[in-house]
């Protein structure tokens, strides 16, 4: 039986620490490995297990952290899954190496900014990226193209399934939505790949039309410090009066750590998951909010391209983009068209509420479900074995 060592992060709720225990349950699901853990330094200080918990079920978080450590040199596999990106021990026999990215891969990303691809990649060593998109933008940096894997993200079937017709009406009721309401929701840290600046003026836009819509933002204020409220700033300095008192009185912000049971209600009292990236190494909620049973509306061109092809999906118009950002680093990205978004945000807003078997809630349960871990982890596997 092979014996694997992951290195990474458990006990919280940061996206590659969620990825590393799903990837973990599953494994166990699937057999054939002798698992080991081996706990590598927070990205963020502040991080902790209490604030910051990752919500599994008792059973599941007792076998995640009760995975014993074990020396690289004794391990048939190292799999990595943590930032920066390390250079392989050498005394490993083999390492796998977890990396994504949204715009582009930097220097600032690896432990060492002097460690070219190759240095990571040596040996029978290789790269693993939940994306196209991703490799991509990790073939732009210079990793070879037969040295990189892509191993999608999945979902967890159990914990994200849709509402029951009473629970969808109760928990609609419980944050005071009417009955008629459309409501659009976005889940995910603030930033400007995410677009939540286009999302924040199409819902401004459709709310003067249709002014019975809500929506709920989910930010990571408790995760990594960035609340929204830069967000609604920049965009009411900009379009001046959009934002206006009963635009602000529709919107919802959730800035607490939900458990995935939380995250569950909240992604399905939705009726739209609306995400304009600009740039995603996954989108990871996205595939979560299908799988609770909320029709999507996602930007074209990129890393939801791999999964979100089914007739619960709208896809806003985009236009790839090549340049330098954020100190003179070249990035790519898709701009997506602002009339495209307003004019899906507007449909959607008129044709009213879903109900709990509404047909595209039922086709977005449908095609969740050929997404769930153990499907995911189907590229690993023999990556692991070998």
């Amino acid at each position: 039986m092979k014996r694997i060592l992951i290195a990474g992060w458990r006990g919280v709720s940061h996206s590659f620490a969620m990825v590393n225990q799903h990837q973990i349950l599953a494994l166990a699901r699937h057999g054939g490995f002798e698992l080991f853990h081996r706990d590598m330094p927070w990205f963020f200080q502040h991080w902790n297990t209490r604030d910051h918990a990752s919500g599994f079920h008792p059973a599941e978080e007792a076998l995640i952290m009760g995975l014993p450590p074990l020396d690289e040199a004794a391990a048939d596999c190292v799999y990595r899954i943590c930032a920066p990106l390390h250079t392989p021990d050498p005394a490993a026999r083999r390492t796998l190496s977890f990396a994504v990215t949204e715009l582009g891969y930097q220097r600032s990303n690896l432990k060492d900014p002097a460690t070219s691809p190759e240095q990571i990649t040596a040996g029978n060593n290789l790269l693993v990226t939940p994306s196209r998109w991703s490799r991509d933008r990790l073939l732009d940096f210079g990793f070879a193209e037969d040295k990189l894997r892509v191993v999608p993200h999945g979902v967890d079937l159990h914990s994200c399934r849709p509402l029951e017709a009473a629970e969808l009406a109760s928990q609609r009721a419980a944050l005071g939505i009417p009955a008629d309401a459309v409501v659009f929701l976005n889940v995910g840290v603030p930033t400007w790949n995410k677009g939540i600046d286009l999302l924040l003026r199409a819902f401004a836009l459709a709310h003067q039309h249709q002014p019975n819509i809500r929506l709920i933002l989910k930010d990571a204020r408790a995760l990594y410090g960035l609340p929204v409220d830069s967000v609604l700033q920049q965009v009411a300095a900009s379009h001046p009066g959009l934002l206006n008192q009963d635009v602000l009185n529709a919107i919802l912000v959730v800035s607490q750590n939900l458990s995935q049971a939380e995250l569950r209600q909240l992604y399905g009292l939705a009726d739209h998951y609306v995400s304009p990236y600009r740039a995603e190494g996954f989108n990871l909620p996205v595939l979560e909010a299908q799988a609770c049973g909320t029709p999507v509306i996602v930007s074209s061109g990129g890393s939801t391209d791999d999964f979100c092809h089914g007739t619960d999906t709208r896809k806003i118009a985009t236009v790839f983009k090549r340049g330098v950002l954020r100190e003179a680093e070249e990035s790519c990205w898709l701009e997506p068209d602002f009339a495209s978004l307003e004019a899906l945000v507007r449909e959607t807003a008129l044709a009213g509420p879903l109900g709990a078997d509404a047909p595209a809630r039922l086709a977005a349960r449908e095609h969740a479900s050929r997404h769930d871990w153990d499907h995911a982890i189907a590229p690993l596997i023999p990556l692991l074995q070998s």
